[in-house]
């Protein structure tokens, strides 16, 4: 898994030079589609092997200094405990408001705050239970311009849906075109003690 990582950063790396226009995502009308994997460690699910997910996010340009941000996001996990089989799968609604504070178009602080929505579906005994809860989420974040072509985005997440989760993550982005990016990242959950790889494609209009 961390080779083919090197790999997709290389030749995201070596690809930068081929396009001239770049832009930081806040701001632009566009749509994310994610792969994520994930290792859980040694936390309360390290019962689980190592799980897979996706999520699309819908990002619009509300005003010139906030974006509404609406995605949904889905994990399934598989592994065994006291023998028997488990799996959980998790279904996740966010809407969300971000705002940045900063004119520069080059550098976007931002913070966020919206609404969750987790469904959670368990078979087999697991630490988690069936169930559907409403929460909040408050996150703050920076995006900055690297080079014409690269872009690198750092961000810090709480959710309350569920049990309370924190979330870091480091994405590198890099526009193919000036309609199509693909970004690259790793995350750490540090609740679950669960690492995160995460590829993803792009598309502004």
């Amino acid at each position: 898994m961390k080779v083919r990582i090197y790999f997709v950063l290389l030749a995201v790396v070596l690809a930068a030079p081929r396009v001239s226009l770049a832009r930081v995502l806040f701001g632009q009308n566009y749509t994310m589609l994610s792969y994520l994997y994930y290792d859980y460690g040694d936390g309360d699910k390290s019962y689980l092997d190592d799980s897979h997910g996706g999520s699309v996010l819908v990002n619009l340009n509300h005003e010139s200094d906030q974006d509404i941000q609406l995605g949904l996001d889905y994990v399934d996990s598989d592994g065994e405990r006291y023998l028997r089989d488990v799996e959980i799968s998790t279904l996740t609604f966010r809407a969300d408001l971000v705002h940045t504070f900063c004119e520069s178009e080059k550098v976007k602080p931002y913070f966020n705050v919206g609404l969750r929505v987790q469904d959670i579906d368990v078979t087999g005994p697991a630490t988690e239970d069936d169930d559907t809860d409403v929460g909040l989420g408050l996150g703050i974040g920076i995006e900055f311009e690297l080079n014409p072509a690269l872009i690198a985005k750092i961000s810090a997440e709480h959710d309350n849906v569920g049990d309370d989760a924190n979330y870091f993550t480091a994405l590198l982005g890099c526009w193919f075109t000036e309609d199509i990016m693909g970004t690259i990242g790793v995350g750490r959950e540090t609740d679950a003690d669960s690492t995160y790889a995460q590829a993803s494609v792009v598309f502004a209009f």
